[in-house]
Order: C-alpha cells, then structure tokens, then sequence
C-alpha cells in the first residue's frame, strides 16, 4: 500500500484550490487504500532532508507538531530520525476525517508549504490499517 508522491506532489497539496477537503491527493488515496477509512488507521511517511536542512525540517515539524496532538482525530503524531537525513513521520487518525481535518488546519498547512524547500526528493506514504481497535 506504498503511495509514491513527487516532491512537485507534495508541494502543491499545500494549494488552497481545491472544491472539496476530500479532494486533496492524500484523502483520496486513504479511502481508496483503507479497508475502512472510518477506522482508525496509522500513516508513515518518510522524507529525506535537503543537506543542511535537517535542522529546520525537525523545528517545522515540531511546531505543528503541538497543534496536531490536540486535534480531535490524533492518536499520535511523531517524528523519528535523522540518520542519514532520513525521517519517518509516524501518524495515526481515528479515521479519515481526522486526517481530513488536520490536512485543512492552519499549522499543517504552513508545515506542508515548507516541504519543497526542506525535502529532497520524493516522500513515500504507506496508510495501514490498524488491527483490532
């Protein structure tokens, strides 16, 4: 369930313009990936830092980071790394609405704008299913 997002891909689902909240490109792919989108379900998401941006990368992220723990939908929202400029951002939702709605909240959006200019490369996006909840 690997979804491979062009860095171009991730830069414009910052972009305001879209009709609907469930039109952006990751609410899509989650209810089309998930079993039962209802349900709760965790995302890792891995990155690659520009050389020398590592640092800023980690301080973007962990703005956001306090705002989105508080959001109804979280269960959890953490970031692990920095070996080799790698990153793993682990989240999981209740459900996609969770998700939806964090995608459309201010502090994700002004972390999301960042990205083109922090991540070198494509991001990766893996959704899973979580098992017995």
């Amino acid at each position: 369930m690997r979804v491979r997002l062009l860095a171009a891909v991730v830069a414009a689902i910052t972009l305001a313009g879209f009709a609907r909240a469930e039109d952006h490109p990751i609410i899509v792919t989650a209810k089309k990936e998930l079993k039962h989108p209802d349900k709760p379900f965790a995302m890792w998401v891995s990155v690659t830092a520009k050389a020398g941006k590592e640092k800023e990368l980690e301080e973007a992220f962990l703005v956001c980071q306090k705002d989105t723990r508080k959001e109804k939908g979280c269960v959890a929202y953490d970031i692990n790394g920095g070996k080799e400029r790698r990153y793993f951002f682990y989240e999981k939702w209740k459900g996609v609405d969770g998700l939806n709605a964090h995608i459309n909240a201010e502090h994700t959006k002004k972390l999301l704008a960042k990205f083109a200019d922090l991540v070198d490369g494509e991001a990766k996006i893996e959704f899973l299913q979580t098992v017995g909840d």
